[in-house]
Parts: C-alpha cells; structure tokens; sequence
C-alpha cells in the first residue's frame, strides 16, 4: 500500500501509483466498515454532541485512514472522528481531510449507499478528492491537472464534461423536505426538474458522472463531506456553491458549512443564485 511518502501541493505531480495506494487503503478500511455492518451485534452506536450517529465502523474506518494515509503522502490528517485542535491544524499547509464513512444513517438503515471520503487540502481548499463505495467496490477521484475517473484504478473511466440539459435532476437525500426556491428559479429559467434520492456523498458522484444535474442542499453538512466530492466535481465542469454565489470556505474553526448547491454544469448556477 506504501506509496512515495513525500510532500506534494499540486495535484498534477500525483501519480497512479497514489491512486493505487489511496484504493488500497480504502478498500482495507471498506473491509471493516463491512464487517461491522454485516453483524448489528457490532455496530455500538452513539450519538455525537451534534446528535448525529458515530457507529464502531466509522470509528474503525478512522484509525485505519489515520494511520495509513501518511504513507501515501506525508501530511497530516484530520478526521471527523479524530479531530486535531483548531490551533494546531490552523498552521498546516497541506493535509488530508477524511469522513471515514459518510452516511451513517445510510448504514443504519441498510441501503447500502455510504461512502469513504478522502481529499487532500492545500492551503485550506481541496485539490484532489478520493471517494469509495464499500459495498461495490466503485470508486471516485480526481484533481485539477490530474483529471477525474470512476471505477477501479487498473481500469478506469474517465468521468464526462458536463454537458448541461433542459431536462434536470435534481438530488436529495430520503430524508430531504425538498425545501427553498431553488425548483422555482429553474423553472422560470424554462428548465424542467425531477428529483431523485440518493444516500450520501453518492449524490456528487452521480453529478460527476453525467447521471443527475444539481445538489441543492439546505441542511448541516462539514468541511469533510464537500473537500473530495469538490475536487472531482470542478474537473468535470461542475462546482460547489454557496447560495449567494461565493464559494465554500475551508480550514474554518468550526468546520461547518453553510448552505450550498452543487451543480454538474457551472452553467447552471446564473439560474440557481440567490439574487439577494
């Protein structure tokens, strides 16, 4: 699994060969995910100060990401469930920012749809995402300079420009109220919109691929569950937005996000700002 364990700040001087380790690594920590989530007599869930469920698996997949991800490329890492000081992380230039399982309700209720986020950060913004589906074995990644794929590593697919459509999908979680008027906005545009549901981080990576066109999404998410999908998402043609235009913040103290609408085709955006 053990890669070059250098220092890197762009992502074009990434190599298969990271590609191939950062596969490893999550496959190594989808294995442990997996075999909590196929035995509830393991999962030992709790809930966080926030409310939100941590489970055995996430906590797993965290110490394997934590320890391994140096010896991919060495920098330090910051975890969801591993959490440096504001203080100390504020001074890195460059790090890995993981969710060692995202969508742990998805888990909870048995959908399968939860994945492994990992982005490496420089200078507090995301300049090359990794995600990994456990349950399939699929995988997302990509970078500026480096460009995006989907699948394995020893055969992958390049993920398609974004190539933006009258007829949208719009995303959402099963859990989602579909609320703002953001459907209004595009209608008035002379776009029409369905809306699909899909768990977690799989949400960008359908963007990504060409299957669905916007993530509207008007509910508490963190700094980890954006960085890697955003990094794949700006080489194909898409991006993150915050609701007045501006992009996400990273490296924040508090490692929330506001707001955001993610979108398969920049174009869209002019249709989805809020004017105010």
């Amino acid at each position: 699994m053990k890669s070059d364990n250098t220092s890197i700040s762009q992502p074009s001087t990434l190599t298969q060969a990271h590609v191939a380790a950062l596969y490893q690594l999550a496959e190594t920590a989808g294995e442990a995910i997996l075999a909590i989530y196929r035995d509830e007599s393991l999962w030992q869930m709790n809930n966080k100060v926030d409310d939100t469920p941590v489970t055995a698996a996430d906590l797993q997949s965290s110490d394997i990401l934590v320890r391994g991800l140096p010896d991919v490329i060495s920098c330090p890492v910051i975890s969801e469930e591993a959490l440096p000081t504001y203080r100390e992380r504020s001074q890195w230039e460059t790090y890995w920012l993981v969710d060692p399982m995202d969508g742990t309700r998805e888990f909870l209720h048995k959908t399968d749809e939860f994945v492994i986020n990992i982005a490496l950060m420089s200078n507090h913004q995301p300049i090359f995402g990794f995600m990994y589906q456990p349950t399939t074995g699929d995988a997302w990644w990509g970078g500026e300079g480096f460009g995006a794929f989907a699948g394995r590593p020893e055969s992958p697919l390049a993920l398609p420009v974004a190539d933006c459509q009258s007829a949208l999908v719009a995303l959402g979680s099963r859990r989602s109220r579909w609320k703002g008027e953001w459907r209004e906005r595009l209608q008035s545009a002379g776009y029409s919109v369905t809306t699909q549901s899909v768990g977690s981080a799989l949400k960008f990576a359908r963007l990504a691929e060409g299957q669905a066109d916007l993530y509207p999404r008007l509910g508490p998410t963190c700094e980890w569950d954006t960085a890697a999908p955003q990094a794949i998402l700006q080489v194909t043609g898409g991006a993150i937005r915050q609701w007045n235009g501006a992009p996400l913040e990273y490296g924040k103290q508090n490692m929330l996000n506001p707001h955001f609408v993610a979108v398969r085709d920049t174009h869209l955006l002019a249709a989805l700002i809020d004017p105010d």
